[in-house]
């Protein structure tokens, strides 16, 4: 049995720690700074087949930064046995975790889940795409659900469960020939869309979603494969805003600790002898 992929990043005075531990899918880093890291997820086999459990945990440590790059799609091979991709994310105060998901791609007889849990602390942000394709070429697609769990210190953020299998999808108002769902979820703040969301040509098109507390969505369905022209626009400018707020934050945390007295030390406490 193939164990959980593990990745977490910690500051560091002049370059940042990355640890990774390989799973179904292994890390390498593409840029790193001290307060954090791009990393590209590969798989270490082909992926995702009957009966795979594939579980991802990341840890971004208060303060750090990290974005994480799917380098490849993913194709949910047919098969008896259900298959399932588990995220976990724990993101601490001041820190940012970006992830731009590649295709997912549903096959013809499977059924397959995507979970997404997510725990943000203090002033902590998450940005993540999710592209959802039923079928291959020429397929309508198996059974596909979907759950995001997300929370803060508070309590929940955002909880959303979608069934999407064969019969519920045929159902009135669910998803009917839609064959595609592009999602863009932004937690720990609410940013809007560079411009505004459009009629679909090909099916409900784009909508924006924000929410009740910190946080807002942006979906686009088609019937055609990421025909939508705001949802990439949309994460890129929203992944920008995330990390310019967090250098802001991190300017100013450096600023008032620079501000801050140089603590006293035995020697400077003591009072000046006179002599005559």
């Amino acid at each position: 049995m193939t164990g959980s992929t593990r990745l977490s990043v910690i500051p560091a005075q002049h370059r940042s720690r990355v640890h990774h531990t390989t799973g179904h899918l292994t890390a390498r880093i593409m840029d790193q700074g001290p307060d954090g890291a791009r990393v590209g997820l590969l798989s270490t086999h082909a992926l995702l087949l009957a009966g795979d459990d594939v579980r991802i945990a990341v840890d971004v440590a208060p303060g750090a930064w990290l974005d994480v790059v799917e380098t490849t799609g993913t194709i949910a091979y047919g098969g008896a046995k259900p298959s399932s991709w588990t995220v976990d994310a724990n993101v601490g105060d001041g820190a940012v975790l970006t992830w731009a998901g590649k295709p997912f791609v549903v096959s013809d007889e499977i059924a397959t889940h995507r979970s997404t849990r997510i725990r943000l602390h203090g002033t902590g942000k998450v940005l993540m795409q999710e592209k959802v394709v039923l079928g291959r070429a020429g397929q309508t697609g198996g059974d596909v659900s979907t759950a995001l769990e997300a929370s803060d210190d508070t309590g929940p953020v955002q909880v959303e469960h979608l069934d999407l299998n064969l019969q519920a999808r045929r159902m009135p108002g669910v998803f009917g020939n839609l064959r595609s769902m592009d999602t863009v979820t932004a937690l720990g703040w609410t940013p809007e869309p560079p411009c505004e969301p459009a009629a679909g040509t090909t099916g409900p098109g784009e909508t924006y979603f924000p929410l009740d507390r910190s946080g807002a969505v942006l979906r686009w369905m088609g019937i055609g494969r990421f025909r939508d022209q705001l949802c990439d626009l949309t994460f890129n400018a929203w992944r920008e805003d995330a990390m310019r707020g967090y250098r802001h934050q991190r300017t100013e945390r450096n600023r008032t600790h620079a501000d801050k007295p140089a603590p006293r030390t035995e020697e400077s406490a003591r009072s000046p002898i006179s002599t005559s």
